[in-house]
């Protein structure tokens, strides 16, 4: 009976801290799109490697951070290139909020780096960080 306060308290936070946690990942989801056509040249295959490379390191043990690899030549997915003004290979930045996109940032600097794993990573590092800011 002594510690129930205590016990009260203890059992408040970890009910409040759950539950912010729930609502944030369940409404708020980041998504980093690599967008391809079918054939693909060396610079291509560095740019998909080097974002997936940084999204499953440094990101991964964030729910709402996805990675997804899109070929925007397939017919279900041809939308892309007007949605985000595609005209090549391109990484591209959304957030969507309660299912709807709320904003996207297309990386126009990535193919400076192509060649470039560690100016790569540093660069699309920066502008995610910036992005989910």
């Amino acid at each position: 009976m002594k510690h129930l306060p205590l016990l009260f308290l203890i059992g408040f936070l970890f009910c409040s801290c759950k539950t912010e946690n729930k609502t944030s990942s369940a409404d708020e989801t980041y998504s980093v799109y690599y967008f391809h056509p079918t054939a693909r040249c060396e610079s291509c295959i560095n740019i998909e490697n080097f974002t997936k490379e940084l999204i499953e390191t440094k990101y991964s043990k964030s729910p709402a951070m996805i990675y997804k690899a899109i070929n925007i030549e397939d017919r279900e997915n041809e939308h892309f290139r007007k949605d985000y003004g595609l005209k090549f290979s391109s990484v591209v930045l959304s957030k969507t909020k309660n299912g709807k996109e709320e904003k996207f940032k297309l990386l126009d600097s990535i193919w400076s780096y192509s060649e470039n794993k560690e100016g790569f990573l540093k660069y699309a590092d920066f502008e995610i960080q910036a992005f989910i800011k």
